[in-house]
């Protein structure tokens, strides 16, 4: 299983907009309360929204998605987070912040965007799928250790993204990457990878 969290914001009826830059504003935030990069949140999830060229105008509920291995870091810090969160958007605020637990799945679609970095690099997956899945699947180790202390004996990952591939450059440091998905993976770096990154 891998733990969501959901931050269910409320905007007001006549819409509010927000441009482009919010999705890096959110994770910068995010990150300063976390004191961790190793996260994912989502872009706004609603059919009440209406995408334009510069960003996104929203209407009433949506809600955005939080991803992490290092849930008790959202847990110990969970008002800090309400309080910031709340007060981050003019005319939006923060209803509540819930935890869902969902199933590990090895195809699907990405919510949150999946990246590869070697020594501060980024790797782009369309020039090279399977350096970005080695790197990957390096990061996820490196993430697992960091989580448990040890590695895991099964080490097998590979990745793919099989159709829908879409770019996006909007954090700093970060090229990420949404689309379909299938894993070839351990149970451990399949279970990893999905405390990482939001799959549907």
């Amino acid at each position: 299983m891998a733990h969501y969290f959901v931050f269910n914001f409320f905007a007001n009826e006549d819409g509010v907009f927000l441009p482009s830059s919010y999705y890096n504003e959110l994770f910068h935030v995010i990150r300063k309360l976390l004191s961790t990069e190793l996260f994912t949140i989502t872009t706004v999830r609603t059919r009440n929204k209406r995408e334009v060229e510069d960003g996104v105008w929203v209407f009433e509920n949506f809600r955005i998605y939080l991803t992490t291995p290092f849930v008790e870091l959202v847990t110990q810090n969970i008002f800090k987070i309400y309080e910031v969160l709340n007060s981050l958007f003019k005319g939006i605020y923060l209803k509540s912040i819930s935890s869902r637990k969902v199933e590990v799945k090895s195809k699907g679609t990405l919510l949150s965007g999946v990246y590869a970095q070697k020594e501060e690099r980024c790797i782009e997956y369309e020039k090279a799928p399977e350096i970005f899945s080695e790197t990957l699947r390096q990061q996820l180790l490196n993430i697992y250790y960091k989580r448990f202390g040890k590695y895991p004996e099964d080490q097998r990952f590979f990745f793919l993204i099989t159709e829908d591939l879409k770019k996006q450059h909007v954090i700093d440091g970060r090229i990420e990457y949404f689309g379909k998905i299938e894993i070839f993976a351990s149970k451990e770096l399949l279970e990893m990878f999905c405390q990482m990154f939001c799959v549907r």
